[in-house]
């Protein structure tokens, strides 16, 4: 499982990196200029003008990143197709599995379960990173 992990994170951590970058080089430096001549230190500028204007793009990025992580599945059926004893088995290699099978109902159950925790997830994070008022 660590090996898939490892491999999963890696895959997923490009377009994460390309998305914070635009997103800080959508934030105007007259804001860092600002915030250094009222006396704000580097760790103060950071916590206080960048992070909260980055607050969109972290939005998308856990969303994204939440919906990539809990479709997990080409790792798995890759590297050891649900490995010993199905330790390794996600809910979307386990909904191809049935389907294969021929369990129609039971693959669309498990699928219908990983589309509500998708949707409860991401209704969490719109509510956590909403913007304050």
């Amino acid at each position: 499982m660590p090996a898939l992990i490892l491999m999963a994170v890696w895959r997923h951590f490009g377009i994460p990196m390309v998305i914070f970058l635009a997103g800080l080089q959508s934030i105007p430096a007259e804001l860092h200029e600002a915030a250094r001549m009222d006396g704000a230190t580097r760790w103060r500028a950071f916590r206080s003008v960048t992070l909260p204007l980055l607050r969109p793009t972290t939005l998308v990025v856990a969303v994204l990143l939440s919906i990539s992580y809990l479709q997990f599945f080409e790792e798995p059926f890759v590297m050891t197709s649900g490995g010993p004893l199905d330790s390794t088995t996600s809910i979307s290699y386990y909904a191809y599995q049935q389907f294969g099978f021929g369990n129609y109902g039971m693959a669309s159950a498990a699928s219908y379960v990983l589309v509500t925790a998708i949707a409860l997830l991401s209704f969490v994070q719109f509510r956590i990173f909403r913007a304050k008022a």
